[in-house]
């Protein structure tokens, strides 16, 4: 079952993040592969961590090998380090900086904790017509903005005002008392992402690998079958397999992607020291895979005479 957790406060510190992430990386063979400069390099870039095909790969690795240790260590301390990363729509500060650099006020944190507690009631009783990630965030959306709007009972500034206010209305006149910058004061209310969703990061990665297995089917029919061969399509299959590279570098299939890397590579004439360069890295995830070791034995044989 879907729910939706506080996320605004923080477990554990960016030193034991950064620990576990390099002990999940050696439990399923990537210490030597994956940094955790380049983990936190791909932090940089999204909004919330599965948004990042390298990460979203690691974590399929981890199901993929079933090692449930792996994932305790991996996932909550992913979730945590984005924390500690500088973000450019955060002025190049960290979100836990911004965090203490603009706290939440006693009645926001009331209205957050009242809003996700409500929010989690409706999953469970509505958890048939809500099974889908993408419908979640929209009837979040619109739960938050009718939320944002209800008048309560409390009223703490009324004294200064003609008329009641609403939740939002008083949350920003919180956030005017504690001096927030002018910027920020009247974005209120929380984000949902889908990749913080499980069922929607199995969707995700099912696409993404459906996708490849389609591409590598086409690539294997032309090599079979010559006349087959369409050249402006084995160069779109080495550009999508380019792109998709971050996933699968991290994925439990890295070998066979990067022999595929290799052989559409030589079918879109690419120089011969790139072919081998994937052929090496197909064997450095697996150095007795036969099938990579014939290429390369092939095409030395072929062509460095």
């Amino acid at each position: 079952m879907n729910q939706f957790q506080n996320s605004l406060t923080l477990r554990i510190s960016k030193e034991e993040s950064e620990k576990n992430i390099k002990k999940a990386l050696k439990r399923i063979g990537l210490a030597y592969k994956i940094s955790i400069e380049e983990i936190k390099n791909e932090l940089s870039k999204v909004k919330t961590p599965f948004q990042s095909l390298l990460l979203l790969g690691i974590l399929k690795r981890i199901m993929a090998l079933k090692d449930n240790k792996a994932g305790e260590l991996y996932i909550p301390s992913i979730l945590t380090l984005i924390n500690f990363i500088p973000l450019e729509d955060l002025g190049g500060i960290t979100p836990k900086e911004h965090f203490e650099k603009y706290p939440l006020g006693p009645l926001e944190w009331n209205f957050v904790n009242k809003l996700i507690e409500e929010y989690n009631q409706r999953l469970i009783e509505n958890e048939d017509q809500l099974a889908n990630p993408l419908e979640i965030k929209k009837d979040f959306e619109k739960f938050q903005n009718e939320f944002l709007e209800r008048i309560p009972l409390e009223q703490p500034f009324l004294e200064k005002k003609e008329k009641p206010m609403t939740i939002k209305e008083i949350i920003i006149e919180e956030r005017k008392k504690a001096n927030w910058p002018e910027e920020l004061i009247d974005k209120v209310g929380l984000r949902v992402f889908p990749e913080n969703v499980p069922d929607f990061l199995g969707l995700k990665m099912a696409q993404i690998e459906d996708n490849y297995f389609q591409a590598i089917e086409e690539l294997e029919e032309m090599q079979v079958n010559p006349k087959k061969r369409d050249r402006e399509r084995v160069h779109q299959i080495k550009e999508f397999l380019r792109d998709q590279e971050p996933y699968f570098r991290a994925s439990d299939i890295a070998h066979q992607f990067y022999l595929n890397y290799a052989m559409v590579s030589f079918l879109d004439n690419e120089k011969l020291e790139k072919v081998f360069y994937f052929l090496d890295k197909a064997l450095s995830y697996r150095p007795n895979y036969e099938i990579a070791l014939e290429m390369k034995k092939r095409l030395m044989e072929d062509f460095l005479r």
